[in-house]
């Protein structure tokens, strides 16, 4: 996940997050603010060593997210200080592993979409790579979304959240660390591996999280079982370390707050969506201001405070082209969900979501913020890299909630892929509900 920030006390944090938070500026969605962001095919840039401040930010205003607007704009509870910025360097390709673009080229011919009883579309005839490498017609944003679903993710991959922490309006934070291990099981393009491995059944995508610090929710474990049928709501289980055993939670909460932290089951991977039950409209591809960690992105004190936005210490800014989706659920199951817009920026290199601008149901901004990978080697290729990794890569993760003023925040590091995951590499241990009894052990 983006975040494990998680109170023992989950019933608090659910509690909590039904409070109504003091007045707050209101941002209602509107979609001049983002047909207003550069287009991908415009000759305007901004030029490398560009360092964005307080001062000349509104002339950049363009090239960042809409939520990153507003933050600079300094309306909400959470305002960057007076000497924030953010350094522009030259932006620097980061080409899809050569497996899974071979396989792109291989299957993307025989990738259709196929209308869904839920109102959406499912996919036809997908194997592996990037189902839509070239979208186009009315139904680009869907295919964009199903390029973004099956984006490149390693076989496994595990890494240590040790940094993260949420913190509400009054400074106070729950800190925690935590050990997360993903596997994909189908549709792989990776080295050496079947595209389909034998004995996981219906399973596409397992997500584990254990809880390692604070003592008092130590072995708190959460796990979420992705099906083959993107149609199919994942499966979720808890580990309570009390009764010694995994419970099985409703497939509809997708909506819950993923263990205390300002993320939802649907937040998960920076969107954890099931396409076919989402409409995504494409707004066009812009240019975007993305971040890559520094060497110091690991150093809490390289991120300006209150709100930990990442400084050049940290973070460096690329101007990259990014597809603009509004995503939202079909109209048949808008009832009780939380969110009436996502606006999702995904890089149009990587197929990995960049940015979130979440609305709520009434269609006013609720939570911004970046998901900030670190390109990680991946074993036994010639170069490749991983970037975004399908979930717990290296990286910064970030949410502001501007309704109720609270935040996530989280550094993850030691990231470890294939067969460099050692004793994480065995999906019964820690892809599986079985092995989530374990933990303890």
């Amino acid at each position: 996940m983006k975040s494990m920030t998680v109170p023992l006390l989950v019933a608090a944090a659910l509690v909590w997050l039904c409070l109504p938070g003091p007045a707050v500026a209101q941002v209602s969605w509107n979609q001049t603010s983002y047909n207003n962001l550069v287009g991908a095919d415009s000759s305007s840039t901004i030029a490398p060593g560009t360092l964005i401040t307080a001062r000349n930010w509104q002339q950049y205003r363009d090239f960042m997210p809409v939520g990153m607007q507003e933050l600079w704009a300094n309306q909400f509870f959470w305002r960057l200080p007076a000497n924030a910025a953010m350094q522009v360097v030259a932006t620097v390709p980061t080409p899809l592993p050569k497996k899974y673009r071979d396989d792109t080229e291989k299957y993307a011919s025989q990738v259709s979409l196929v209308p869904d009883p839920s109102g959406g579309y499912n996919i036809k005839g997908y194997v592996a790579g990037v189902p839509f490498p070239h979208p186009s017609g009315p139904q680009a944003g869907v295919q964009i979304m199903y390029n973004e679903y099956y984006a490149y993710i390693p076989y496994v991959i595990t890494t240590y959240a040790k940094l993260g922490f949420t913190m509400d309006k009054f400074g106070n934070k729950y800190v925690n660390e935590v050990r997360e291990v993903n596997f994909k099981v189908k549709h792989l393009s990776d080295p050496g591996k079947a595209v389909d491995l034998p004995g996981t059944g219906d399973v596409f995508l397992t997500q584990n999280n254990v809880i390692m610090e604070p003592e008092q929710s130590k072995y708190v474990n959460s796990l979420q079982i992705f099906h083959d049928n993107p149609a199919d709501l994942p499966e979720s289980y808890v580990f309570v370390p009390s009764l010694r055993r995994s419970l099985r939670l409703t497939t509809a909460a997708r909506c819950s707050p993923l263990v205390g932290s300002d993320y939802t089951q649907d937040d998960e991977r920076s969107m954890n969506l099931q396409p076919p039950i989402f409409q995504s409209r494409f707004l066009g591809y812009k240019k975007i201001l993305v971040a890559y960690p520094t060497s110091g992105y690991t150093e809490k004190n390289n991120y300006y405070k209150p709100l930990y936005f990442p400084s050049p210490a940290a973070v460096t800014w690329q101007v990259r082209p990014v597809a603009v989706l509004d995503i939202r659920r079909v109209p048949s199951m808008t009832g009780g969900y939380c969110y009436g817009s996502r606006m999702a920026y995904i890089d149009r290199e990587t197929w990995q979501p960049i940015w979130m601008d979440l609305y709520d149901a009434e269609l006013h901004l609720w939570k911004i913020g970046p998901s900030i990978y670190r390109p990680m080697p991946i074993p036994g290729t010639n170069g490749d890299v991983a970037t975004g990794a399908g979930g717990p890569g290296d990286g910064d993760y970030m949410f502001w909630d501007i309704q109720n003023n609270h935040l996530t925040f989280d550094i993850q590091s030691g990231g470890q892929i294939n067969q460099d995951a050692g004793q994480f590499d065995n999906y019964a241990r820690w892809g599986t509900p079985g092995g989530m009894d374990q933990v303890m052990q």
